[in-house]
């Protein structure tokens, strides 16, 4: 009896964490033009915290423009 219940919650937990922490990834690719040069950009899913991709340097954070304490407020309309 306790079978027929532990077995498909199990399979809902296993399906549950696949689709968290394997589809979709935690990282969206996409590109920055900078200077005429396309730079790789990643966005992490979870956080919002963007890093573009940077020649002998790696994955170097994003800082929104004209902000450099990192808290952007939303403009009001």
């Amino acid at each position: 009896m306790t079978a027929r219940i532990i077995t498909p919650l199990v399979w809902l937990l296993l399906a549950l964490a696949f689709a968290v922490y394997v589809w979709p990834t935690r990282w969206r690719y996409d590109h920055l033009t900078t200077d005429g040069n396309i730079v790789p950009v990643r966005m992490d899913r979870f956080s919002g915290d963007a890093d573009m991709l940077v020649p002998d340097e790696g994955w170097v954070p994003v800082e929104a423009p004209g902000d450099s304490t990192g808290t952007a407020t939303p403009a009001a309309f």
